[in-house]
């Protein structure tokens, strides 16, 4: 089994509550509460999506 890969901002995904899924060799968030959730948060605020892998 390959060990995956973290991005710089896994620590803050996983403080964050992220559900970390493998993707391509890398950890990565796949959804934090629930789309409806980060949906209506992008819409009131922002959104980052983490492109450093």
């Amino acid at each position: 089994m390959q060990t995956l890969r973290r991005t710089p901002l896994y620590e803050r995904h996983a403080a964050l509550g992220a559900r970390l899924v493998p993707f391509a060799g890398w950890e990565m968030p796949v959804q934090y509460t629930s789309i409806s959730d980060e949906h209506l948060a992008v819409r009131r605020g922002a959104g980052i999506f983490d492109v450093s892998h």
